[in-house]
């Protein structure tokens, strides 16, 4: 009726926690699916066994059934009591259980007028809501007053509905079961579904005397809960984090009820009832608001919100509406409808305002591929006109990049933003973790460092970086029409989703579609989708959009009719299977390795060192414009000492000062001062750069614990780590023999480099004035990353080696550019991505 997705739909009629399922619900259903080949053993011991022990009770008190609704109906089937006491308004099926029943009904407007009609019906039934349902009041006293009552009316039989007791904070849900214990005459009705908001699940039990629990069985059908229902219920019941479970509840409850209650208090002809559990009662009063409550809720459903009618309720009517609880979103959508339709006499159509669509690429794995296909549909949406902008919440790289202002972000990030033809911007990766060893990175919040931690110490500002995250989304999507989200790694990381704020955490909080791209060069990739499916949660499978399949060799006919097969065990199609692309030359967000370019004919031979930490490896990737160059990745100095080579690359570093030591384990750094002392080319960037001086002082510990250290002594030049980060970008002059070139690059580093002599010739000036660059015989370094993109500087380069070797000098090679590239990658993968579902699932 409302048009919208149903995703954008909030029903508010239905009671449940607003935290959604537990963690574990995947768990339940994978023990209950190795249980359906048998039957459930009919009594339920093992459960009933497990359930006694949690609740400290004997088993035999206890009895399961699919949902509290069928243990009503089993109670008034099987007692002997005629005349049924209602307390109204209460919940419908205590009066329909009686009626299907053949019993007498009789009804009350207070629990303390039931208690007195027991004088003229002393063997009738009572029935009592705690909280009751719709009114969510709890009787005074609860639970004693009712124990009270039941030692007082030995011949009544008080059935005690305890569905919303998780939600009181009037009450403690394992007080009752205790006090109760000893009085026959009391049936405790217990719902699992609505706290743990598993309404699919149907599952409830009630604990009472062991005789009338035999009776109340043998009403029941044979194996009311299946395999999954069993399953879900023992460990609900042995959940470690129940208790946790339950204070996070009361207190979203708590903090959600006092906020709607003065949100809505003061509109006009609207009286909101307080209520002890996780709904409230609205009354509206024709005469002093804009319509009547049927209006409201039909101008509701509109705008995609349901509220429970009050109509049929004996003791209410129909002024009167029932609203749940929901999130705090939810409840902000709730609230707003409300005050928009009884906010004056003529309330306009109303138009829900649907949050930015957004689609989240994640990841079965670390590699899957998830950053070009990012890369690739934000290119795709932006040709289709759209205003696209890329978002990564977290990003854990080396490779970074800067912001027009100087902040650092994501290197993938600034590809994607170009794709979308924007320039970089700190809001599209507000997070960024630059591992500096194998336990603690360098924490990038908004494009700033504010230090090196431990994971423990990352955690330990969870909140903060979480709400920094979500902040800098909500900026971002309110200037684009749509924001393409990467996730990282795999969002089935079950130790990780806890602590979640980049995958379906994320992807929740934009309301975004989900792409999960598997790679299929791995291997399973159809398992790794189904098991993905797996251990999602309802709401997190609900964002599913389906599977993209990536890196397939061959002929996609191959796969046969893996595609139904994925769907018919997930429920999730496959959108789409993109081949191994070849030739499209766009680093992965994470790239960690130097891209050789495996051409061992080439007359030119580069080595690089494959540094521990290397960093910001994009910088060599341009020589794989030039077709007579090898460029090659050398781990020991037994292999650079075995060939001839031209030149030596010592790349950027996250952890310098460890990278220099790793040098002099594996000889390198010997080796490396042999091929200078013969003349051979030795280069270093950033990092490299820093080792190739003298020494290295880190007095503030910024990225080692040691005192100065020696460097490779190839330039007369020192460095001493600075607390400051530099970070700007531009473009820089080479000096001497290169002057006017004018690369354009980056600076990222701690580092502050001086000359210790006139033999370290200055080489490379920033726009700032600075010096970043000094050389010394064929030894020079710089901080300027990304300065070999330059056609012209990196034919220099590659020039000075070809006269060396008496070749002839060559033109720049053209290495295309990265708007050239980021095309041929949207050319390349859009045939095979199933758009139109996409657009669908988007509402675009």
């Amino acid at each position: 009726m409302s048009g919208l997705d149903k995703g954008q739909l909030i029903d508010a009629s239905a009671n449940l926690n607003p935290l959604g399922p537990p963690q574990w619900l995947d768990a339940a259903f994978l023990e209950g699916r190795r249980e359906c080949g048998a039957y459930p053993e009919p009594t339920y011991s093992r459960l009933r066994e497990t359930a006694a022990k949690a609740l400290g009770t004997d088993p035999d008190k206890l009895v399961f059934g699919n949902g509290a609704d069928e243990l009503i109906f089993a109670i008034s089937r099987c007692t002997g009591q005629r005349t049924h006491a209602l307390i109204d308004p209460c919940y419908s099926s205590y009066r329909e259980s009686a009626l299907a029943a053949g019993r007498t009904i009789v009804s009350y407007p207070t629990w303390s007028a039931a208690l007195y009609g027991l004088a003229s019906a002393p063997e009738a039934i009572v029935w009592l809501g705690a909280p009751n349902n719709p009114d969510g009041k709890l009787p005074p006293g609860y639970p004693h007053s009712v124990a009270t009552a039941a030692a007082e009316h030995k011949n009544a039989l008080f059935a005690v509905d305890e569905s919303f007791i998780d939600f009181s904070d009037g009450a403690d849900p394992a007080e009752s079961v205790h006090v109760f214990s000893s009085l026959p005459n009391i049936v405790l009705i217990r719902s699992m579904t609505k706290y743990w908001c598993v309404p699919g699940i149907r599952c409830g039990w009630i604990h009472t005397a062991p005789d009338r629990a035999r009776l109340i069985r043998a009403a029941i059908p044979s194996w009311p809960l299946n395999s999954v229902a069993e399953a879900f219920a023992r460990r609900a019941f042995t959940d470690p984090d129940a208790q946790g479970r339950r204070q996070r509840t009361l207190a979203l409850i708590q903090a959600e009820r006092s906020r709607m209650t003065i949100r809505l208090g003061a509109l006009p002809g609207l009286e909101l009832q307080p209520s002890k559990a996780n709904f409230y009662l609205l009354r509206i009063d024709p005469a002093h608001a804009p319509m009547d409550a049927a209006t409201l809720a039909d101008r509701a459903a509109l705008e995609g919100i349901g509220f429970r009618r009050c109509i049929a309720w004996p003791g209410l009517g129909p002024d009167w509406l029932r609203v749940a609880l929901r999130t705090p979103e939810e409840n902000d959508r709730i609230a707003e409808c409300i005050e928009r339709l009884l906010g004056s006499r003529i309330a306009p159509k109303a138009a829900y305002r649907k949050r930015k669509p957004a689609l989240m690429v994640a990841g079965t794995s670390s590699g899957a591929g998830k950053s070009l296909i990012t890369a690739a549909l934000c290119r795709i949406f932006r040709n289709d006109g759209l205003d696209v902008a890329p978002y990564k919440a977290q990003n854990m790289a080396l490779n970074s990049a800067l912001s027009p202002d100087g902040l650092e972000l994501g290197r993938a990030q600034a590809v994607q933003a170009a794709a979308c033809g924007l320039e970089p911007d700190v809001r599209m990766n507000p997070v960024l973790l630059k591992p500096e060893h194998e336990r603690g990175s360098q924490v990038i919040l908004m494009g700033r460092s504010i230090g090196s931690m431990e994971a423990r110490d990352y955690y330990a500002i969870h909140d903060r970086v979480k709400e920094t995250a979500r902040s800098a989304y909500d900026s971002l999507a309110s200037e684009h029409s749509l924001i393409v989200m990467e996730g990282a790694g795999s969002p089935a990381e079950i130790n990780l989703k806890a602590r979640d704020i980049v995958n379906m955490s994320a992807a929740v909080h934009a309301g975004a579609r989900v792409l999960l791209v598997g790679d299929i060069d791995r291997g399973g990739v159809f398992a790794s989708f189904i098991g993905h499916a797996a251990c999602m949660l309802p709401q997190e499978l609900a964002l599913f959009s389906g599977f993209l399949v990536n890196k397939f060799r061959g002929d996609p006919a191959l796969l046969g009719d893996a595609f139904a097969m994925t769907r018919d065990r997930s429920g999730i199609p496959v959108l789409g299977c993109v081949p191994m692309l070849k030739g499209i030359d766009i680093p992965e967000e994470d790239e960690a390795n130097i891209r050789a370019t495996g051409r061992p004919n080439a007359p030119i031979k580069i080595a690089v060192a494959a540094l521990p930490h290397g960093s910001n490896l994009t910088d060599l990737d341009p020589f794989v414009a030039d077709d007579d160059v090898e460029l090659c990745v050398l781990g020991s100095g037994q292999e650079l000492a075995a060939r001839n080579w031209d030149a030596l690359i010592i790349p950027g570093s996250k952890s310098t000062v460890s990278d220099l030591a790793w040098l002099a384990s594996t000889g390198l750094a010997h080796a490396i001062r042999e091929h200078a002392r013969a003349g051979g080319t030795v280069v270093g960037i950033c990092g490299g750069f820093q080792m190739l001086g003298r020494s290295i002082e880190d007095p503030l510990c910024i990225e080692s614990s040691t005192g100065p250290v020696p460097g490779l002594d190839l330039i007369p030049v020192a460095t001493s780590m600075a607390l400051e980060k530099t970070l700007r970008q531009g473009c820089a002059t080479i000096l001497g023999d290169a002057s006017g070139l004018r690369p354009r690059g980056y600076e990222i580093h701690h580092g502050k480099t001086v000359a210790l002599s006139e033999a370290a010739v200055p080489f490379m000036r920033s726009e700032a004035g600075d010096i970043i660059a000094y050389r010394h015989g064929q030894a020079w370094g710089c901080y300027l990353h990304g300065l070999f993109d330059d056609d012209a500087t990196r034919a220099w380069f590659l020039n000075g080696i070809r006269v060396a070797r008496g070749m002839a000098p060559r033109s720049p090679t053209r290495y295309r550019s990265l708007d050239e590239r980021l095309q041929n990658l949207a050319d390349a993968v859009r045939p095979h991505i199933d758009m139109n579902t996409l657009y669908k699932d988007l509402g675009l």
